[in-house]
């Protein structure tokens, strides 16, 4: 197999990574003419209903997404049964947006009274978009990954642009232009995604059939999906509840040294996800494919994505003060040593689409359910011992050590139902390396650009880094 696979990982990844930055790009300079446009109480509902039908697409996923996943490259799935399973997912999936659409529909008589008392500059047409949306929304991102799944990056690309970017767009001309508020943000939005749904199945014909839905196949998936259910909603507490513990224990100040942080370290979870993406059809097609070689092609994995992290999360780690010292202004020069911790935490957290790889290959989904909700409490204890002292600091360091507990979990469990062969040896260096790197981003944190310092850090980054790469399984992976 050569390095083909790994090619793939990094094409792949640039794709989607280039529709999820053309994505934030957009918002970013979107941003400024939505705030002129919206007032301050606008924005504050429009968040609000953000949040609350963001966990009601929890529901409406289902985890099917994950589960549709898990069974299309099994070894023992035919090409007989493949649009059996995506088409039976995409119609579980569908009858779920609809009971969560009529449930939506039934309470908002008896929210409206309460936005006129209110005030809010909202009507039943922005409740309504924006249920249609949240369920929308979802069925799009499940066609998404059914096209990562048919390793269509390209065609990924343009959907993503179509009902990401268009839609965006489209919701500014009725915000900014046609001054219709969140009611025409909204409902711009939803337009545009319900007439991309025949392109979108379009897209995935050849997956979807609907003379192929099987019922004893909707069964199994919704019950190998749902535990995601849980671990979603763990994981939005897991990364809501610092800020909101801050706020309580610190001050408002407080989580906005720790929100400046968590927006820079927003980059380096952005590569991680951007792999995500591309990686994870291909680590079960690898286990059909290559039978004998997958689990060490996992371990090889692991080890180039410690590597890769590091470089990007690690730098971003090493030079975070400077980062800070020369974006932002001097009220929010503490946030360098939260942002270097959090960036070593994403590092930590990137491994977890590795660590976890044989709980989803046995189907124990259940696991990550659990896992996620131990890992919140876990979060939560930390924050309330740590904040107290050491504020923002104290707040990013719970997050690392969370991650840290999370990701080592999922490789105990691994281990245990369905290992991963990795070269022990390799990975203590990357460890010691990792285990260096952090220590002299804590250590040399640096609040001013000091040349001396800031030329030190470079020198140290390409030197290590230099070292560490003849550590990698390169040759190895050559002889696949």
């Amino acid at each position: 197999m050569n390095l083909r696979f790994f090619r793939q990982i990094f094409t792949d990844s640039v794709v989607y990574g280039g529709a999820d930055l053309l994505t934030k790009m957009l918002s970013f300079f979107t941003f400024p003419l939505l705030a002129a446009a919206l007032s301050p109480k606008a924005f504050g509902v429009l968040d609000l209903i953000i949040t609350i039908t963001g966990l009601l697409g929890l529901f409406i996923n289902f985890g099917l997404n994950n589960a549709v996943s898990i069974y299309y490259w099994d070894v023992n799935t035919t090409n007989v049964t493949k649009p059996v399973i995506v088409t039976s997912g995409l119609v579980a999936q569908t009858c779920f947006g609809f009971l969560a659409i009529g449930i939506g529909l039934a309470v908002i008589p008896f929210i409206l009274p309460k936005i006129k008392i209110l005030e809010l500059p909202i009507t039943w047409v922005s409740l309504v978009a924006a249920l249609l949306f949240m369920a929308f929304s979802q069925w799009s991102q499940y066609i998404l990954d059914v096209l990562r799944l048919h390793f269509a990056p390209w065609r990924f690309f343009l959907l993503a642009i179509i009902t990401r970017v268009v839609s965006t767009f489209i919701g500014l001309i009725a915000v900014v232009r046609l001054s219709m508020g969140i009611d025409g943000l909204l409902l711009a939005q939803t337009i545009v995604l319900m007439l991309t749904v025949p392109l979108s199945l379009w897209m995935i014909r050849t997956d979807f059939k609907p003379a192929s839905i099987d019922y004893q196949w909707m069964k199994q998936l919704v019950l190998t999906g749902y535990p995601y259910i849980y671990a979603g909603f763990a994981f939005w507490l897991f990364g809501s509840i610092d800020r909101w513990m801050l706020a309580t224990m610190t001050s408002v100040e407080e989580v906005g040294i720790y929100s400046v942080a968590f927006r820079f370290a927003s980059f380096v979870m952005f590569v991680s996800a951007a792999f995500g993406k591309a990686s994870s059809p291909l680590a079960f097609k690898v286990k059909a494919d290559h039978p004998q070689e997958y689990s060490t092609i996992y371990g090889d994995v692991l080890l180039l994505l410690i590597y890769v992290m590091l470089l990007f999360g690690g730098g971003m780690a090493l030079f975070s003060g400077e980062i800070i010292n020369l974006l932002m202004p001097d009220e929010y020069l503490r946030s360098g040593l939260p942002l270097a911790i959090l960036c070593i935490g994403i590092v930590v957290q990137s491994t977890q689409q590795v660590t976890g790889i044989g709980i989803s290959l046995e189907k124990k989904t259940y696991l990550f359910g659990r896992l996620a909700w131990i890992t919140a409490g876990l979060n939560f204890v930390l924050n309330w011992l740590l904040i107290p002292t050491y504020g923002a600091t104290g707040s990013a360091s719970a997050k690392l050590i969370s991650y840290l507990f999370l990701t080592g979990s999922y490789m105990y469990y691994t281990q245990q139902l369905h290992p991963v062969t990795v070269n022990w040896k390799r990975f203590m260096v990357l460890l010691a390396f990792f285990i260096l790197i952090t220590i002299v981003s804590i250590m040399f944190i640096s609040e001013s650009l000091v040349l001396s310092v800031f030329f030190s850090k470079v020198i140290f980054v390409a030197v290590s880094f230099l070292v560490v790469w003849r550590f990698l399984p390169i040759p190895s992976l050559k002889e696949i």
